[in-house]
C-alpha cells in the first residue's frame, strides 16, 4: 500500500475492499498544524542578547539559524515551504511552513562575578 505524502491523522484511504484510517503518531519535538510544523527553541539568555547561532532540528536535518542581537523570547521564525508536504498536492514541492519558536533560557542562578556584571549591566 502506498501512503501519500502529508497523510495525517484521520485520513482516509480505500484500497480493494478495505478502508484504511490512519493515525499518525506524535513527535515529542515537533507539533503539526495541518501542513505547517511548530518547534519550541530553546537559546541561552546570553545569545538572545548578544546574537549568535543556534544548532535547530527540521524536518530535513539540522539548520544553523542565526540569531540576532537582542532577541525576544518568543520570537517566531518562519521556514516557508518546509513542512509537510500537502496531501492530494500535484508537487512534492508543495509543502507547508516550518515555524521555530525561541524561548529564552534563564539561569537559575549566577557566580558573584557574573551578577556583578549583570548589576553594572543594568545600570547602563
Amino acid at each position: 500500500i502506498k501512503i501519500p505524502a502529508g497523510t495525517d491523522t484521520g485520513t482516509h484511504l480505500r484500497f480493494k475492499d478495505f478502508d484504511i484510517t490512519f493515525e499518525v503518531a506524535e513527535d515529542p519535538r515537533f507539533k503539526r498544524e495541518g501542513a505547517d510544523v511548530f518547534l519550541d527553541h530553546e537559546i541561552p539568555f546570553t545569545t538572545a542578547i548578544v546574537g549568535g547561532e543556534a544548532t535547530v532540528p527540521t524536518l530535513d536535518g539540522d539548520l544553523k539559524l542565526k540569531i540576532r542581537p537582542g532577541t525576544q523570547p518568543g520570537t517566531l521564525v518562519r521556514l516557508s515551504g518546509k513542512g509537510i508536504t500537502k496531501l492530494q498536492s500535484f508537487s512534492k514541492n508543495d509543502r507547508g511552513d516550518f515555524y521555530i519558536r525561541l524561548t529564552v533560557t534563564i539561569p537559575k542562578s549566577v557566580s558573584k562575578k557574573q551578577k556583578q556584571l549583570l548589576e553594572e549591566f543594568a545600570r547602563n
